[in-house]
């Protein structure tokens, strides 16, 4: 399986646009941060336009783009250490707090970052390219 590439069930369908559920792999079952992604305990629904001729529970091969995959790993894992970082940097040496405070000050650095990226994340929802490649024969 490719890096960009997931596997979805088809749930709805109206016109040539199709609902699919993106299926939750193993990799998530195993993943020490389960639910960080958004998926949490349910699988993600996306509706994709498309023209292939598709039946409610046919699964598909779907390909994610990778700037999409790589830009919410960064979101997701960077930022929030950037910013902790940068909180502390700004704590420490611009308001000259001590020590203890600068690594307070830095944890309310990793709350703003969670609220910049809740606000990321419904600014970018629909934008995030999906497209069909085919149905996955059973």
């Amino acid at each position: 399986m490719d890096f960009q590439e997931d596997t979805a069930i088809v749930k709805k369908i109206e016109n040539n646009k199709v609902t699919v559920e993106i299926q939750r792999t193993g990799a998530c079952e195993h993943c020490a941060i389960k639910g960080i992604c958004g998926a949490g305990n349910k699988n993600i629904q996306h509706q994709i336009q498309t023209d292939l001729n598709l039946k409610i529970g046919d699964l598909v091969k779907i390909h994610i783009s990778a700037s999409s995959k790589i830009f919410s790993s960064f979101i997701l894992f960077i930022f929030p250490i950037l910013v902790m970082f940068i909180f502390y940097i700004f704590g420490k040496y611009i308001f000259r707090f001590n020590e203890d405070f600068s690594i307070i000050f830095s944890i309310f650095g990793l709350l703003f970052s969670g609220i910049i990226i809740y606000y990321i994340d419904k600014k970018y929802e629909k934008k995030i390219s999906f497209k069909i490649i085919g149905r996955i024969e059973k």
